[in-house]
């Protein structure tokens, strides 16, 4: 890859589509070729808005897609469909949300679902919780989490959105001594399984995790129970880095064997 090239783009694990409208559901957004991530960042232009600044990934073609521009449009699927949604398995209701409009394979908007779907299985399970209240705050504090952080920060986005979630619910905050402790150990136990099934990162693998997690320590913390089906993955077809059979949620019949060939 040229320098010019590097410096046009960064993580097109971003945006909505391209000049065509035909949305990209892996790799760039713009061109749909795979990414290529460097380990100090570099000023770099999103292909989409324009902006400039820092990022340490842009595609083979140096295109480079903003966080903003990566989720943009996803929320205003998801979160209607949220508030209107009786669904009491938080497994399902993410499978139902990650099938939306503008949910790609890998991007920051994973952060964002993640406790928002929490929230929302908790509520329909009879957890007290004014909803879209609870739904704008996780909003607003998992947009901060930018795309990369697994790799880049040792820290995954979907484990900080479930983070985010308990600290929510037990109105969490830096000088509350009895409500601190447990998300910070929820984020804990969801990193841990996540380094335990080794990389390289999968955003719908990992959320399916984080949320298991998340669903039994609700359970156990706050006696709200909630169902968790057996998930197969629909997706790891799309996904060029997939673990197949090193991954929980890969399906273990059929055309398993094919695939790992």
């Amino acid at each position: 890859m040229t320098e010019n090239k590097k410096n046009s783009g960064e993580a097109c694990c971003c945006a909505p589509g391209e000049p065509d409208g035909q949305a990209r559901y892996t790799g760039c957004l713009i061109c749909g070729k795979p990414l290529v991530y460097e380990k100090e960042a570099r000023r770099v232009r999103c292909s989409i808005c324009g902006r400039e600044l820092e990022a340490n990934c842009s595609c083979e073609d140096g295109h480079y897609v903003c966080d903003a521009c990566h989720a943009a449009g996803a929320e205003a699927f998801f979160l209607p469909y949220l508030l209107a949604s009786k669904e009491k398995d938080p497994l399902l209701l993410l499978e139902q949300v990650m099938a939306l409009p503008r949910v790609h394979m890998h991007g920051p908007e994973h952060h964002v679902i993640v406790p928002c779907v929490l929230l929302t299985a908790y509520a329909n399970n009879g957890g007290e919780l004014e909803l879209d209240a609870a739904l704008r705050e996780a909003v607003r504090r998992s947009r901060q989490v930018p795309g990369g952080t697994c790799g880049y920060w040792g820290v995954c986005g979907a484990a900080a959105g479930a983070g985010i979630y308990m600290s929510i619910l037990l109105g969490s905050h830096p000088l509350h001594r009895e409500a601190w402790p447990f998300p910070q150990r929820l984020t804990a136990e969801c990193l841990e399984a996540l380094a335990e099934l080794g990389g390289p990162r999968c955003c719908k693998r990992s959320s399916r995790v984080c949320i298991r997690h998340a669903a039994a320590k609700t359970a156990e913390w706050l006696g709200v129970e909630m169902p968790l089906a057996e998930i197969s993955c629909r997706q790891y077809r799309q996904n060029r880095e997939c673990l197949l059979l090193g991954c929980p949620f890969f399906p273990r019949r059929g055309r398993a064997a094919a695939d790992q060939e």
